[in-house]
This record gives structure tokens, C-alpha cells and sequence, in this order.
């Protein structure tokens, strides 16, 4: 094969890598997994000190 076969294919391929991959990221099925990774950064704490603070201030 020549190169600019080669090259071609291998074009061809990577282009529908790259539509695949855009489909799978707009995909209905894929939105709560993305909303829910994009609410992570206001999650800082883990439940359990959530938790543990939530009784302290319940104490007092």
C-alpha cells in the first residue's frame, strides 16, 4: 500500500472515532451521568463529615 492510502484510511477511521464519540456524549442515556459530574466541584465534603457536623449543630 502507499502512504497516501494509508493515510487515508487512517483519516477515514479517525473520523468515525470522533462522530462515535460525539454521539456518545450527547446521548440522552449519558445526561445524568454528565449532570451529576458536573455538580461534583459543589460536593466537597464526604457524607460523613456532613453527617457529623449535621448532629454537632444539633447538639448545641
Amino acid at each position: 500500500m502507499e502512504f497516501a492510502t494509508v493515510h487515508s484510511i487512517l483519516t477515514v477511521i479517525l473520523f468515525v472515532a470522533f462522530v462515535a464519540f460525539v454521539i456518545w456524549a450527547y446521548s440522552k442515556k449519558r445526561k445524568s451521568d454528565f449532570d451529576e459530574a458536573a455538580n461534583l466541584v459543589f460536593d466537597d465534603e464526604p457524607e460523613s463529615k456532613k453527617q457529623h457536623s449535621k448532629r454537632e449543630s444539633e447538639h448545641e
